[in-house]
């Protein structure tokens, strides 16, 4: 009989003892699960990876190899895990295997030592493999939450997309006038896309007026009034001028109320008073049609 099978043998004779050896060397490991783990449910998981050896120390790697690389999952599930486990499992395991072989050929010492070599090569290939899976696997997680994070900034960017469509409604009314319709409550975010949008279509569109209309806009503070000059401001950089309609008599009160200076807008009551006053500023006019057929 072989050394490979003869110490096969003698750890299939022993497998319960050897396997708590493994279990008691494996409760020293710092973040791993064996701790807290009790003998009747550390010993049969040790008793597998002795299986194994036993199986590749009788000629048959693939089934060390397999489940190496298999047992190796619940590992890596463990967020204090490092890929320093596999080898202080690996370690743990030879340093039982040579237990074993010393019991097993304790007055022969060529075998012993044939025995140890056979442990270390089992050894070697079943911690080859369970870093290789832990190193596979890590990344594999690693590129699902990669995916998973780039799916939500995409759908992020789409809701971003789509909110600036709904909070930036700017209308083009003629080739140099854009209308700009305000509604509801205007934070510093929602306040920073419109400026950012109303700027761009501005550049784009060449245009000369924007007409910003507060109508559906129920409560005007300090803030909404310093964007609305802000943004005046940084229109007039761009050259064109901004038309303010649609104030309240309950927002002019709050407006005076708080002092702030709204002069350098040009101000309309409504929006159709806007739209004419801003035709005018471009050499433009609205007519009843049967007058523009007499003429």
């Amino acid at each position: 009989m072989s050394v490979e099978h003869a110490l096969a043998d003698f750890l299939e004779a022993n497998l319960g003892r050897f396997a708590k050896h493994t279990g008691e060397l494996l409760r020293q490991i710092p973040n791993s699960p064996y701790p807290k783990l009790s003998d009747a449910e550390l010993i049969p998981r040790m008793q597998k990876p002795f299986v194994a050896t036993i199986s590749a120390l009788r000629g048959d790697l693939q089934a060390l190899i397999d489940f190496s690389r298999q047992s190796i999952k619940p590992v890596v599930d463990n967020p204090n895990a490092s890929s320093d486990i596999v080898a202080q499992i690996g370690e743990a395991i030879y340093s039982t295997l040579k237990v074993a072989a010393r019991e097993c050929f304790a007055d022969d010492e060529l075998n012993y030592a044939m025995a140890l070599a056979a442990a270390a090569e089992v050894t070697f290939i079943s911690n080859k493999n369970s870093y290789q899976a832990f190193v596979d696997i890590r990344e594999e997680r690693i590129r699902e939450r990669e995916e998973t994070l780039q799916q939500m900034t995409n759908e992020l960017d789409q809701a971003n997309a789509a909110l600036r469509e709904l909070a930036a409604p700017i209308a083009p009314i003629h080739d140099n006038i854009l209308v700009l319709p305000l509604v509801g409550s205007i934070d510093t975010n929602r306040a920073q896309m419109l400026t950012e949008d109303l700027l761009e279509q501005i550049v784009a569109r060449q245009s000369d007026i924007v007409i910003m209309d507060i109508t559906g806009v129920p409560i005007v503070d300090t803030n909404i009034a310093n964007y609305l000059v802000q943004t005046t401001k940084a229109v007039s950089l761009l050259g064109a001028q901004v038309i303010l309609v649609g104030i309240s008599a309950e927002v002019a009160q709050t407006i005076v109320g708080l002092e702030i200076d709204l002069r350098q807008l040009s101000v309309r009551a409504n929006l159709q008073d806007g739209i004419e006053y801003a035709l005018e500023q471009v050499g433009l006019g609205i007519r009843p049609l049967q007058e523009q057929r007499r003429g």
